[in-house]
């Protein structure tokens, strides 16, 4: 149901209309997953594909309809191909991290080392804050010469790591400014559109949640994990202004 004050009807989720439809839509991806479409059709009676694909097209009517975005595809796979860049890449930072650590032990220059190439940032990354993942690649990239390469190689560390992560920081900076660039909202939301909003929000919010119940029964976090909206909706934006809802837009006219 949508909140209101004063008459006026508010949003119900955090995050912009487009950040938000976007997504739904990397959560029913998920939900829609061969093997993990069997196996949530099979522990809910009143779910069927059919359903599950009347979800994913409420979403797409939302960005037509009430936002005026013609390229939610588009959307949506830079957003889905953005989220897959960075779930590729964090185990290798983590593996490159791991090594340094225990390779340059020794001389203590294991800190040095790391802060160079942008790790001090890494509590953020590792709470899958997009913005600091994107710097620390930016930091690698620059500051990961001939030089310091081949002394990390000398010490033990496969050159792929070097290379791969690299190649990585290349497809999160071009995804990043793909998927920005279609995530700008076409038009002023009204309140009917606010409560056609909140409906495809709560809808596949319901099939979120007790998917993630469901998987947290059979202790497969990982999974339970990639239904998360705060988690997928901070994976997905930039900047925390892609999570806050535009106030000329949370009071509507009409």
């Amino acid at each position: 149901m949508s909140k209101s004050s004063n008459n006026k009807v508010t949003r119900v989720y955090t995050g912009g209309d487009a950040a938000m439809l976007t997504t739904l839509a990397v959560l029913m991806g998920v939900a829609t997953q061969s093997s993990t479409k069997t196996f949530l059709l099979s522990k809910r009676s009143n779910w069927s594909a059919a359903y599950f694909k009347s979800l994913t097209d409420a979403i797409d009517a939302a960005f037509k309809d009430i936002l005026g975005v013609d390229n939610k595809k588009k959307q949506t796979t830079a957003s889905k191909e953005l989220y897959a860049a960075m779930e590729a890449v964090m185990p290798k930072l983590r593996s490159f991290k791991t090594q340094v650590e225990i390779d340059f032990e020794d001389d203590n220059r294991e800190a040095v080392i790391l802060s160079s190439l942008g790790f001090d940032l890494w509590k953020k990354v590792s709470n899958d804050n997009q913005q600091a993942l994107t710097e620390l690649l930016a930091k690698f990239t620059k500051n990961m010469d001939t030089t310091l390469q081949a002394e990390v190689v000398a010490a033990g560390i496969d050159a792929s790591y070097i290379t791969d992560i690299k190649s990585y920081a290349d497809i999160i900076k071009n995804k990043n400014v793909a998927q920005e660039e279609s995530k700008k909202d076409k038009k002023t939301v009204t309140a009917d559109g606010i409560k056609q909003l909140n409906k495809v929000y709560s809808d596949v919010m319901k099939v979120a949640k007790i998917a993630t119940g469901l998987y947290e029964e059979i202790k497969d976090s990982a999974t339970a994990q990639k239904f998360s909206y705060t988690k997928t909706l901070a994976t997905l934006s930039t900047n925390k202004k892609m999570r806050k809802v535009d106030t000329k837009k949370t009071e509507p006219k009409g």
